[in-house]
């Protein structure tokens, strides 16, 4: 969990003195104080930011939600000899506004940090508290309450789903996908251990069956990103809910309602969830997981193209280009307030049992992608470096000096974040080569001609094995770079074997490529 363990320097003392004058003399200090540490935070430099803050905050006068909300992420990341500072800053935010977005993550840091000190009671006691306020947001899983619970002797920590009769007529199940092993598979790696969320891919994988629910007379609950699923008889249809404590989310909405508070009120003869627990505007998941679930239903003879679509909010172009590609004409974001009334509802098991990517890059979700986006490139030509010089994380410190190396081997260096969307899928469909840090920009090498060489760069202490899967499965030549620290030779944030007595907190870090080590596998495939 340690971050930042570089030691402070002359310089980084006389920019913390030059920081505080120009703090205090701002007219709004207190903002002015936000803005240093949000800047700090901005180069990675945590310890430097909470050096900053200490030297501040006694003559900042007032109090500032954010400023506190930083802090608290700032001592949390620091590790555990900050708990103490961690903890009093995430009071300060949820006591000043509880239901705010940063309050989630708050209530879930200090939840944690009581469950470390053996505070068991405390930590219920502050779970409960926060499932009165955003239930659709709690601070700890069912299985992080479940020891908890056990040890105090207690069966339940939330309210259950609305009790009666069950409806035998109310839901029908649907097999669509069987069950499925994918087969061991591994990839070269150069420049380090192989990252240890993708040493899965070297043991067969079960991809777990697929079933669909058909509702009649059912209605959905959209509570801010989560879906509550209710039968004609009233039940919450929990298995098929989006959302932790369903039951709890419903009778939430219904208190809230009954309170005078708006509910927007939609109709539809027809309508399938693609949404998911993971609704964050990323064109990833949307696109491997959350569209792909349209085909689902298409295998059951739905009309997608006629049907209310329920997702999460398509906030990003590319979002809204791909429900355009795949036909969808009707669609409802989650995270509104709302009640959706169907004649006819169909979700997906796997909207609650997630199982990315693809369903871990299962065949049919990959001839889904590919028809929709216009389908595999047949032969490629374009070498492709996808930058991430404008994101605020895990960008390449050394970058120039990457680009340098690769540019007398043909590679162009793009952002596809700045390309049309038509744009992007086009060089995909392309390339014959690409190099990336891992981001959102990867997405789409499914659509890369087979063969192609895929390089996908990662910090020594993260991981994901999300692309491996896709490039095994598009039959890709996959490989994995492990970079070093952008800053720091420290092996507290180099060392994978530390990661077995402390947590990542790695996963956006900036990396460092090592030029020889990038200049070997170049070797291997030019």
């Amino acid at each position: 969990m340690t971050a930042d363990p570089k030691p402070m320097t002359p310089e980084d003392d006389a920019r913390v003195v030059a920081l505080v004058a120009e703090v205090l003399a701002a007219g709004r200090p207190v903002e002015a104080l936000k803005e240093a540490v949000e800047r700090l935070e901005q180069e990675q430099r945590p310890a430097l930011a909470a050096t900053l803050y200490e030297a501040a905050c006694y003559r900042v006068p007032g109090e500032s939600y954010w400023l506190h909300f930083r802090m608290s992420r700032i001592y949390y990341r620091l590790g555990r000899a900050r708990d103490d500072a961690a903890f009093f800053h995430a009071a300060a935010v949820v006591r000043l506004q509880p239901d705010w977005s940063g309050s989630d993550q708050a209530f879930r840091d200090m939840f944690e940090i009581l469950q470390r000190r053996g505070r068991d009671r405390a930590a219920l006691d502050l779970f409960r508290h926060q499932m009165t306020i955003r239930p659709d947001r709690p601070a700890a899983t069912r299985g992080q309450l479940a020891p908890i619970l056990q040890r105090l002797g207690e069966a339940s920590a939330v309210s259950c789903a609305p009790a009666g009769p069950p409806d035998p007529g109310a839901r029908r199940l649907h097999a669509v996908v069987p069950e499925e092993t994918r087969a061991a598979w591994t990839c070269p790696v150069f420049g380090g251990e192989m990252p240890y969320a993708l040493r899965s891919l070297a043991q067969p994988t079960v991809r777990p069956a697929i079933a669909v629910a058909e509702f009649v007379d059912a209605e959905i609950l959209l509570f801010r990103n989560s879906v509550v699923v209710v039968d004609r008889a009233g039940r919450v249809a929990e298995d098929f809910c989006v959302g932790e404590y369903p039951g709890a989310i419903h009778a939430h909405a219904m208190a809230l309602e009954r309170a005078g508070e708006s509910v927007e009120s939609l109709d539809a003869d027809e309508a399938v969830v693609i949404s998911d627990h993971f609704p964050a505007p990323n064109i990833c998941h949307f696109l491997y997981d959350q569209l792909t679930r349209l085909e689902l239903y298409r295998r059951l003879g739905v009309d997608t193209g006629t049907a209310l679509v329920v997702g999460p909010e398509p906030e990003m172009p590319a979002q809204q280009e791909m429900l355009r590609r795949a036909g969808v004409t009707r669609y409802v974001g989650t995270g509104r307030v709302a009640r959706v009334r169907c004649r006819r509802l169909w979700v997906s098991g796997n909207c609650r049992a997630l199982c990315h990517p693809s369903h871990l890059g299962a065949t049919w979700a990959m001839d889904f992608i590919r028809r929709t986006l216009g389908g595999q490139g047949r032969k490629g030509w374009r070498r492709l470096y996808l930058s991430r010089a404008k994101a605020a994380s895990r960008r390449v410190a050394n970058e120039e000096d990457v680009k340098a190396l690769l540019e007398p081997y043909g590679f162009q260096s793009i952002d596809p974040g700045d390309m049309r969307y038509d744009a992007q899928i086009a060089a995909f469909r392309q390339a014959s080569h690409v190099v990336a840090p891992h981001g959102a920009a990867l997405t789409h090498i499914v659509l890369c001609p087979p063969g192609a060489h895929v390089l996908e760069m990662f910090h020594p202490l993260y991981g994901t094995a999300g692309y491996a899967a896709q490039a095994e499965a598009a039959g890709i030549q996959y490989a994995v770079l492990v970079a070093r620290d952008w800053e720091s030779d420290a092996p507290a944030l180099n060392d994978p074997s530390l990661l077995a007595t402390e947590p990542s907190r790695a996963d956006d870090r900036h990396i460092r490529v090592d030029l020889e080590t990038l200049s070997r596998y170049l070797a291997t495939v030019t």
